[in-house]
């Protein structure tokens, strides 16, 4: 008790040293390196043992400071400064090989760790077949003894992947609500499952090491909004995905903290980038895009809907697609609004629950998926009726009206429900989210131009110029802060989720041209992750194509935008309904790159070879 008690006083002292800024800089970001099992042949995720000591020796000679979970979290929380070159190297799943033969090398080069075990497999239950002998719990008090490991949670028994749609498809149990019995867990058993692991977990560590775990790993990465916040309710002060970059003070990076997996293919100048590079899930490498219908791969037919899934995967992986908008309405007719979804939900007709079905299919490819859905095209809430009314030319969309408060709970709640019940990473908000200069004049809109300018909303009002200004920056503004509360909606249960706008080439090439769209190019640029070019030749009537490619990326490169914008081409021409032929296709796509367009796709998805 006594060691343990100066071990904390030592600890405390050092946090209150290396806030006052004598020990680094404010600077840092702190890299987090993810290891697995040690010496096991046939896994991918193991290193060698002469692997992790060139790693540490190689981190060592280029001067990485070596930071434990108490740093880390007062580095997030602001209370910390720390050296440029920090890492955190982290074990998960609390293998015995780890007290075997890390242990020893962490003593030898005074290099501190993170441990998570999964409380079930250190007690000799609900260990999987293929999981090897875990540290007892005595080596486990042993090594926190040393004060170099810190012992945390990895969950008690949530290290499964169960299925959570009707066609059996498997992710992490405790970021996803399952399917059983012909149904989906409820919102209630879900939540009683994560608070039961929890406590279990605490109870465990309070028995056998004598604290609670400060920290939670989540198995395989995943976690959902309720699922963290279950944690920090059970006094988990920080928490731990996968595939992220570097991490920066903030709630953020506590709460969700990024690491990098480490294995058997990790060699030296691999493990160099990982340490120098912000390698973000999207953000290392330049996007290849697609954009993907269901209604084009579904069929009532399971083994046909199979066959063209895997038709779908091999294309996308043939084109080298690294993200995927997938489709998550039905249209079969094109128009682009709403009638039925493809996913499980309370506020819109379901079609056919496959989503998932898709989504898993794509996912196992290593591509990245997100949803691609409308903002306003959602008529069944309004009985088929269209609440963007005109005082002149119509729109090309049947949308509700984002001045009407009264509906957007209800498709929040289908965003909502879209990160509950599917795995998508995001989402791709369609381009009906415009509004041309006659619209909107429905009552909503009518009730906040009369608000705004103490006068009804009319032509002659309409006359004057700055007040037509003004009503169009409301528009504008009306449907962003519209998409960023179905965003926020989304986010509750996928925090990280990668937010997309779609937006008409006009508005990138002639800033004037929101008073057409109600659409900015740079404020698109600050609010969302990425920004989608339409750039669309033959449906814009471009008279040259290249010259029309060649001004978009111009303009985007000018506004400071080809990190955050996907510039999305067509691949079908819907004027003669024909697909643009190959050679077009490759040329466009090209052409992009020589231009110097970082991220590109297309759509819809194509048989061709992206080359």
């Amino acid at each position: 008790m006594m060691k343990s008690i100066l071990r904390g006083l030592f600890m405390a002292l050092l946090v209150s040293i290396l806030s006052l800024g004598l020990l680094g800089t404010a600077s840092a970001q702190v890299a987090i390196l993810c290891y697995h099992e040690v010496d096991r042949d046939g896994d991918a995720y193991a290193v060698t043992k002469a692997q992790f000591e060139r790693h540490i020796a190689l981190m060592k000679k280029e001067g990485y400071r070596f930071i434990n979970l108490d740093e880390y979290i007062a580095y997030t929380e602001g209370r910390l400064n720390l050296p440029d070159k920090s890492v955190m190297i982290t074990f998960d799943d609390g293998y015995d090989s780890f007290y075997t033969k890390v242990y020893p090398i962490l003593k030898r080069e005074k290099v501190p760790a993170m441990l998570a075990i999964v409380t079930s497999w250190t007690d000799g239950e609900d260990k999987p077949i293929d999981v090897r002998d875990t540290a007892s719990w005595e080596a486990l008090r042993e090594m926190e003894a040393s004060g170099l490991v810190t012992v945390v949670s990895h969950s008690h028994a949530l290290h499964k992947q169960q299925a959570i749609d009707p066609q059996g498809d498997r992710f992490g149990v405790g970021a996803y609500r399952l399917y059983f019995n012909n149904r989906y867990e409820t919102d209630e058993e879900y939540r009683a499952r994560l608070n039961n692991d929890m406590a279990k977990v605490q109870e465990e560590f309070q028995q056998y090491l004598g604290h609670p775990s400060k920290a939670l790993v989540w198995p395989y990465g995943m976690a959902s909004g309720e699922s963290i916040a279950a944690a920090k309710a059970h006094g988990m002060e920080a928490t731990f995905l996968l595939d992220g970059g570097v991490n920066d003070v903030g709630e953020m990076y506590k709460e969700r903290a990024r690491r990098m997996i480490i294995g058997r293919m990790t060699d030296d100048k691999s493990l160099e980038r990982l340490l120098t590079v912000n390698h973000d899930a999207l953000g290392s490498d330049p996007i290849r895009f697609a954009q993907v219908d269901i209604d084009n791969v579904y069929d009532k037919n399971p083994t046909v809907m199979r066959e063209n899934l895997q038709n779908l995967r091999d294309q996308l992986e043939n084109n080298h697609i690294n993200l995927v908008a997938l489709q998550a309405f039905a249209d079969p007719d094109g128009d682009g609004n709403v009638d039925s979804v493809w996913f499980k939900n309370s506020v819109i007709p379901v079609k056919a629950d496959v989503y998932n079905m898709v989504a898993n299919t794509i996912q196992q490819a290593n591509i990245h998926v997100v949803a691609w859905m409308p903002g306003l095209a959602y008529l069944p809430l309004e009985d088929g009726g269209d609440v963007v009314v005109s005082t002149g030319e119509k729109g090309w969309y049947k949308r509700i009206s984002p001045f009407d408060k009264a509906l957007l709970p209800q498709v929040a709640k289908l965003y909502r429900e879209l990160s509950a019940y599917t795995t998508s990473e995001g989402v791709l908000f369609q381009d009906d989210l415009y509004m041309n200069d006659t619209e909107d004049a429905s009552l909503p809109a009518q009730a906040a131009f009369q608000q705004a300018f103490h006068r009804p909303l009319t032509q002659a009002a309409l006359s004057d110029k700055k007040t037509a200004a003004a009503w169009m920056s409301m528009k504008t503004q009306a449907l962003t802060d519209w998409s960023k509360a179905l965003a926020a909606a989304f986010k509750e249960n996928r925090p990280d989720g990668v937010i997309l706008r779609d937006i008409y080439t006009d508005p990138v090439l002639d800033p004037a041209s929101e008073s057409w769209f109600a659409q900015n190019y740079k404020d698109f640029l600050k609010d969302y992750d990425y920004t989608v070019v339409m750039a669309y030749p033959y449906m814009d009537e471009a008279d040259d194509a290249d010259a029309y490619l060649k001004n978009i990326a111009d303009h985007v490169k000018a506004a400071g935008g080809n990190d955050k914008t996907i510039v999305k081409i067509q691949s079908y021409d819907w004027s003669d309904n024909t697909w643009v032929d190959g050679e077009t296709f490759l040329h466009q796509l090209n052409l992009l790159k020589k231009l110097g367009i970082r991220n590109m796709g297309y759509y819809p998805n194509t048989y061709m070879l992206w080359k």
